[in-house]
């Protein structure tokens, strides 16, 4: 089977350091989606506005691995715990695609044609995009179904404290892309198997430097520097 990249992806993480390990769960987080101009056309998307939410299908970059690995360590386990390989949305799997559920705000006409505008995404600037399809509520949603391992760690979030002084510098953040910024820090972007409260960890974000040290059930935010000017 011979699969096209129908479209690509504008988010705020140019590296894959500090993107959520879901959909949804940094919910403010807006992106972009940009469809190649064989596919850039209005009509293709036309009756998309009536749907809240659609999945698209994506490929993970820079995850090959040699030999197929049938068990990972997910990190919301501690990175210690083994999972069958399709137990878990790990992106070292055999076919490299990820799948994610984002909400659809708007579908924005453009001179190169629509562009769609999402919140909630998961995934690194740029990445290529296989195929969109909407979210059917009455078919797609099973609120009663089992979580498995992840009915432990769904709940997971830390609380984010930023100072005065660092606080005025996140105020240079686009308006637009703050909530999602501290819904990213809440989820922890560390690794799972790192724990030194004295650590500083620096992650870029839409042009921003973001440094931050956890201790804890608390993020505190060290610096907020724009580097999108920087020479």
């Amino acid at each position: 089977m011979q699969i096209d990249v129908i479209a690509r992806i504008k988010t705020p993480f140019d590296e894959k350091f500090g993107i959520p390990r879901q959909s949804g769960l940094a919910s403010e987080l807006p992106g972009e989606i940009h469809f190649e101009k064989k596919y850039s056309d209005m009509k293709a998307v036309e009756g998309l506005e009536g749907f809240d939410y659609i999945w698209i299908i994506w490929e993970f970059e820079g995850v090959a691995q040699e030999e197929f690995r049938p068990r990972i360590r997910p990190p919301r386990l501690g990175g210690n715990e083994y999972m069958g390989v399709f137990a878990t949305r790990s992106p070292f799997r055999p076919n490299p695609l990820g799948l994610s559920c984002v909400k659809l705000e708007r579908i924005e006409e453009t001179a190169a044609g629509p562009v769609l505008h999402v919140t909630g995404a998961d995934l690194r600037n740029n990445t290529p995009i296989y195929d969109i399809k909407p979210y059917i509520p009455y078919v797609d949603a099973h609120p009663d179904a089992k979580e498995g391992f992840t009915a432990t760690t769904k709940d997971y979030s830390l609380n984010v404290k930023i100072d005065e002084e660092t606080q005025k510098k996140l105020e240079t953040v686009p308006e637009n892309l703050r909530a999602g910024l501290i819904q990213v820090l809440s989820q922890d972007p560390r690794p799972a198997y790192h724990d030194d409260p004295v650590r500083i960890y620096g992650m870029k974000f839409a042009g921003f430097e973001v440094k931050f040290r956890v201790d804890g059930d608390t993020v505190y935010v060290v610096s907020v520097d724009n580097t999108s000017n920087a020479e």
